[in-house]
């Protein structure tokens, strides 16, 4: 034991909420016989489009970030000028000031 506290490795641990076997076993025993006779199989099931989901959401939020990259940048600018304009002051008109300090 340390002086500081150690972090612990975190760990993947995912439990499901609820799984029914039969239900599973079914399924498989469906898609097995349908194999078997050369039967297509049913299309009813709901498969999402997790990639255009995905997709759009990245988007939008890029859209998002472009405004506050635009901020963040502005903000900046202006700083360095007014700290630019200090300076100059400083240079141009407390010089002997500045000179006494070296």
């Amino acid at each position: 034991m340390g002086l500081f506290k150690q972090p612990e490795y975190r760990r993947f641990d995912l439990k499901p909420r609820y799984w029914d076997p039969e239900a599973e076993a079914r399924k498989e025993r469906e898609k097995r016989i349908r194999a078997e006779l050369g039967l297509k199989e049913d299309g009813d099931e709901y498969i999402p489009d997790v990639r255009a989901g995905l997709q759009r959401e990245y988007a939008k939020r890029k859209g998002e970030r472009t405004g506050l990259r635009l901020g963040y940048s502005t903000r900046l600018f202006m700083i360095l000028i007014i700290l630019l304009l200090a300076a100059f002051y400083l240079v141009a008109y407390k010089l002997e000031v500045i000179m006494k300090f070296f």
